[in-house]
């Protein structure tokens, strides 16, 4: 489990590191959310597919978005 968390850790900040902040949900979504990331050794969601089932609605810093994505996952 540990090793496939760290994959989709690296993958998702590469796909959010232009990503300024504060931002809305729909506004990540709308920025990122075709982007594919690596969630495992064979598997890709988009970004779209982590984001949506966060129950926040905006996200003030990188820091409160990737915690949200951590319980989220």
């Amino acid at each position: 489990m540990v090793k496939e968390y760290v994959i989709a850790t690296h993958f998702i900040t590469k796909a959010l590191a232009d990503v300024d902040y504060p931002i809305s949900k729909a506004g990540l979504i709308g920025a990122v959310g075709s982007r594919e990331v690596k969630v495992d050794w064979n598997e890709v969601r988009t970004m779209r597919q982590l984001i949506e089932p966060i129950k926040i609605e905006r996200f003030d810093t990188a820091a409160s978005l990737f915690n949200a994505l951590g319980a989220s996952l």
